[in-house]
């Protein structure tokens, strides 16, 4: 709330280009989530496999190791207004064969890999515009409002707008919708004022080598300060967690209410809806306590209850197995309380998301001095993509093979891992 008085204080939100261009971020990056959202229940759907969605999220991370460092090259070397325009409009048209060509696992797989790929291109050029449509002044606030949208928009797309539209009118509807807000967005961004590209030389092998160095000499630069650093060091080690086990529960969630609630995938609102709610609830309640809750401790008790929520999580499905009838696959009467368990569950679990990932941010922001923050961050781009890959390619097989329990289990175990490691650093900060 007070980035927004902010902005309005010193008039971001009278600035029309900006207004322009933070629209269009929301848009497609809420479209953006609720496309990867959406493919994990149609992929979950059609084959009921764990391991195809981990597959499908996969898919939608390998385009940042690919193409993250030419994408940056690319944008500095175009006009930023078309490269904005451009990637918004073939996002739209990425989504067509969805409609045109029937849900199809192949279909997925490859519009979730072209979304995701030219979202790569999309947020260099957005980034890359800000300065040129705003005032220095109003930078810090601007970049504040982006990163509140980015997350945000985590929450609106992937945990709420995809649930709650598959489950009242079905794909076609989400996809008509999300290639609409992909077109919106791209009309918004043919309203900014041209920028002019940094470079006009044509991109070759030696421009791509050179911003290779130059990226690998500044991940050397941020790694040898975070050897000085343990209070960076564990706030992005507890950033990347939380955004890990979110993918890894996006990936899990088809799986989890057609095994152990015993309904179809669609259903997957009934854990990622209240979620979502706790998310909101957490934020609210920061406001209210953080000034007494000291931001170490927030994050110490929000790790204890992720764990805790993640062994219930993991006892959901060997319970339910003692409710079935050995011919059925439903719980009968005992439906509405594993509903209500799992809800609340999933409830906590988004407000200890909340409690961790929040202080933490502010831990690091705090910490660190601006001439090394933006290489930080960019260790935290690779921290959060490495630590999602790595797991996504043996959950799924582990529960297809073993069931769900298991991950969540051992997923409790890294949390456990993580609360004692830090335990000391966040101790000398309360």
């Amino acid at each position: 709330m007070a980035d927004f008085t902010l902005a309005a204080d010193r008039g971001l939100l009278r600035n029309r280009a900006f207004l322009a261009i933070w629209s269009a971020q929301i848009l497609s990056q809420v479209a953006a989530n609720a496309i990867t959202s959406a493919l994990i229940v149609l992929v979950a759907e059609l084959t009921k496999s764990n391991t195809s969605s981990s597959i499908l999220i996969l898919l939608a991370i390998v385009p940042a190791v690919l193409f993250g460092i030419i994408a940056g090259v690319v944008v500095d070397r175009s006009e930023r207004r078309r490269v904005l325009v451009v990637t918004n409009a073939l996002r739209a048209a990425a989504v067509a064969p969805l409609l045109f060509l029937g849900q199809s696992i192949a279909t997925a797989y490859i519009v979730n890999f072209l979304v995701a790929a030219i979202t790569v291109f999309f947020g260099p050029a957005e980034a890359a515009m800000l300065p040129s449509i705003v005032r220095k002044r109003d930078l810090l606030v601007a970049n504040s409002l982006f990163t509140f949208t980015f997350n945000g928009a985590f929450l609106v797309g992937f945990i709420i707008l995809a649930p709650v539209v598959i489950a009242l009118a079905g794909f076609e509807a989400l996809f008509i919708l999300t290639a609409a807000m992909f077109a919106s967005a791209a009309l918004l961004c043919v309203t900014l004022p041209a920028a002019p590209k940094a470079e006009t030389a044509v991109i070759g092998l030696d421009v791509a080598g050179f911003a290779a160095a130059r990226t690998r000499r500044n991940v050397g630069e941020a790694l040898r300060f975070l050897r000085t650093a343990p209070v960076v060091t564990w706030s992005l080690v507890y950033i990347a967690l939380t955004y890990t086990l979110v993918a890894v529960a996006g990936a899990l969630a088809p799986g989890f209410v057609r095994e152990v609630l015993g309904v179809g995938e669609r259903n997957t609102i009934i854990l990622i809806g209240p979620a979502g709610v706790g998310v909101v609830a957490g934020l609210g309640a920061l406001n209210l306590v953080g000034r007494r809750l000291r931001q170490p401790r927030a994050i110490g008790v929000g790790l204890l209850v992720v764990l805790t929520a993640l062994l219930a999580l993991a006892a959901a499905r060997p319970l339910a197995g003692l409710f079935r009838g050995a011919t059925s696959a439903q719980l009968g009467e005992a439906f509405p309380f594993f509903v209500a368990i799992v809800a609340a569950t999933s409830f906590v679990f988004g407000i200890a998301y909340a409690f961790i990932t929040v202080p933490a941010m502010t831990m690091l922001q705090e910490e660190l001095h601006d001439q090394i923050r933006g290489r930080v961050f960019g260790v935290l781009n690779m921290l959060v993509s490495v630590f999602s890959f790595l797991p996504l390619l043996v959950v799924g097989p582990i529960a297809d093979v073993w069931g769900i329990a298991p991950v969540f289990v051992g997923a409790a175990g890294i949390v456990g891992i993580v609360y004692l490691g830090g335990r000391q650093t966040r101790a000398r900060m309360a």
